[in-house]
């Protein structure tokens, strides 16, 4: 099985990642699953999450209680990791978090009505 972790995460000018991805699927960034685990929670199942992936990232983490859909913004959680709760853009075996995809090719991403007045 493929996951996040396996790829090969692509830091810098991923301009020309986010190009060909978008030509090849007319449009579209495929992003991998973004979830979010709170310390001060228990995950209510409302995810359809497996039993064992509950506490994915450990009980001293909590469990894990959203998903977060298309994020640039980073979960302000105790003992996060530096991209927990930004979304990762896949492209082939390399990924690379939406927040760089944006950064560097925003009225692409976007779109240039919204990017030019919102940024």
């Amino acid at each position: 099985m493929t996951t996040v972790p396996t790829l090969k995460t692509v830091s810098k000018s991923v301009k020309s990642l986010v190009e060909g991805a978008l030509a090849d699927t007319k449009g579209l960034l495929r992003l991998a699953p973004c979830w979010v685990p709170r310390s001060f929670l228990q995950p209510g199942k409302r995810l359809k999450l497996h039993p064992e992936d509950l506490y994915a990232y450990g009980l001293n983490r909590g469990g894990i209680d959203e998903r977060w859909f298309a994020s640039t913004t980073p979960a302000a959680n105790e003992n996060r990791t530096p991209d927990e709760g930004l979304s990762y853009v896949t492209v082939g075996k390399q990924c690379f978090t939406l927040l760089q995809a944006v950064s560097e090719c925003g009225e692409m991403v976007i779109g240039e009505r919204i990017w030019n007045k919102y940024k």
